[in-house]
Formats: C-alpha cells, sequence, structure tokens
C-alpha cells in the first residue's frame, strides 16, 4: 500500500493513541461525552450567555461527529476496496470480496450524498497531506516510523499534487454551494486516493487523474463565473447608454 497516502488517512485520527488506553477509561470518556452532548442539545439556557454556550457545544459536537464520520467512511472505503481488488489480506475483517466491494459501494456512495458537507473541510485536509509529504521528503522515510523509506521524489510528487489540490478547492467553502462537475471531480478524486493508497504502481497516476478533475472542474467553475459577469455587464450597458 502507498505508504504516504495512509498516512493522510491515519493523520484524520492518531488511533494509536486509543490501543494504549484501557476499556474502563474510553468507557468514562465516552459516557461524559454523551452526557455533555446531552446537555447541550437538552438542557434549557437561563440566560443568552447559556444560549451561546449550548448553540457553541452542539456546533463542536456536530464537528467532532462529522470528523469521525468522515474518517470512519473514508477509512472503511480504502480498507474495503483494498480487499475488493484483492491486494489487501481480509484475515483482520474475515470478509469475502464480494461483501467488503459491497461495504465500499454503500461507503463511497454515502460519501457522495454528503459532499456538500465534507467539501469545506477538503482543502484543509489536504493542506495537512502538504506538510506531511514534506516532512517526509526531508526525513526519507514514513512519519513516526524510520524503518519504512520513503523515496524523496515520490514525497516531493505527492506534496505538489496536494498543493494544486489545494488551489483548486480552496473556493469550498461553508456558503458555497457545489456544481455538479465539482461534486463529481471530488468524487473521482476519492476513489483515485483509494486507488492510490492500495496500488503502489497506480499511487502517482491514480492521484495526478484525481487531481486533473479537480483542476477541470475549477476551470469550468472560472469559464462560467467570467460568462455571467460578461453577460450582466452587457445587460447594464443599453440602460447606461440611455439619455
Amino acid at each position: 500500500m502507498n505508504a504516504i497516502a495512509i498516512d493522510m488517512l491515519n493523520d484524520v485520527a492518531d488511533w494509536g493513541i486509543i490501543t494504549t488506553v484501557d476499556s474502563a477509561t474510553l468507557a468514562i470518556l465516552f459516557l461524559a461525552l454523551v452526557g455533555a452532548a446531552l446537555d447541550a442539545l437538552f438542557a434549557k439556557p437561563s440566560s443568552s450567555l447559556s444560549k451561546k454556550r449550548k448553540q457553541e457545544m452542539a456546533n463542536g459536537f456536530q464537528i467532532a461527529g462529522g470528523l469521525l464520520l468522515g474518517f470512519a467512511l473514508m477509512g472503511s472505503f480504502v480498507a474495503f476496496a483494498g480487499i475488493t481488488l484483492g491486494v489487501t489480506s481480509s484475515t483482520k475483517f474475515q470478509v469475502s470480496r464480494l461483501l467488503a466491494g459491497l461495504i465500499a459501494g454503500s461507503a463511497l456512495v454515502v460519501i457522495g450524498l454528503m459532499v456538500q458537507r465534507w467539501a469545506k473541510y477538503f482543502a484543509g485536509w489536504i493542506a495537512w497531506g502538504i506538510l506531511n509529504s514534506l516532512m517526509m521528503a526531508s526525513s526519507g522515510h514514513l512519519l513516526n516510523d524510520p524503518a519504512i523509506p520513503v523515496g524523496r521524489s515520490l514525497a516531493l510528487t505527492m506534496a505538489g499534487l496536494c498543493f494544486v489540490t489545494v488551489l483548486a478547492t480552496r473556493r469550498f467553502t461553508k456558503a458555497y454551494k457545489l456544481n455538479w462537475a465539482e461534486k463529481f471531480a471530488l468524487m473521482a478524486w476519492i476513489v483515485a486516493f483509494a486507488l492510490s493508497a492500495n496500488v503502489e504502481r497506480f499511487s502517482i497516476p491514480a492521484l495526478t487523474t484525481g487531481t486533473f478533475a479537480l483542476v477541470i472542474a475549477w476551470w469550468w467553475h472560472h469559464s462560467q463565473s467570467r460568462r455571467r459577469a460578461h453577460r450582466s455587464i452587457h445587460r447594464r450597458e443599453p440602460t447606461a447608454d440611455r439619455p
């Protein structure tokens, strides 16, 4: 598997920390989070400050839940896609390639249905990948694992692709409405990332294809915006020429 692509997934949530915590501590933490979430959702605020804090807590839990769901969906898609392609062992999950394909397909469908929600976080996640790629290019090995070497040319190429991806998607804000081309390009990048993570020889070609799809979507958006601007100017010109 492509070590750089997998490291980008691992950066979303460091599950290695969880394995060092005992189950009782995790249970207490889980109950505390559930209690705080219920308090934020159902407790009646007594002042304007309490209302503001309640809204901030609700927004925080919504963001945290979205990040966890996104990692679970993306991790499931990449992992079970690898089993479906026959490049990843299924001994850990004990599933057939057919079932793995169904799970990967289901995860991809949910990711696609929620694309408008997670698009605003996409550029930030990829920007973190740039930093990681540059650090691996400097060290010559995977982050926190010197035993796994990483070619500097590969790391720099990944950093360059991530940089172009960030430039092509930084317009995706909370208020931005994705068009069909942008949704398609984002999903193409997700599929390309899964292929890159599972098949080493396709890592650069796959991510290049995904990045190219986002660049085409950016060009389409830019051209459509220019056309609308020209139309608006032409509509105002006859009015301006009137005495």
